[in-house]
């Protein structure tokens, strides 16, 4: 019998987050609003998500997407 598919998933968004915690710039929430283009979300909400670990997949695609492009401009500058 195979885990439970939740465990694979809470792991996953658990690194998921991890990453963003440790490579997200200090002023993200602009950035965040131009990933997501039509459907932007108020500054308080973005750090909330960002905080709290919410399950909003596309802010929390989008918080990674910037801290994708943060950390290669980072490694880039070394």
């Amino acid at each position: 019998m195979g885990k439970p598919i939740h465990r694979y998933h809470n792991k996953k968004i658990a690194d998921k987050f991890d990453f963003i915690d440790k490579w997200l710039p200090a002023h993200y929430t602009s950035s965040v609003n131009l990933i997501l283009k039509e459907n932007t979300h108020d500054p308080a909400y973005i750090r909330r998500v960002k905080n709290r670990r919410m399950i909003d997949p596309p802010v929390v695609d989008a918080l990674y997407k910037v801290s994708q492009f943060n950390k290669i401009q980072v490694e880039n500058e070394i």
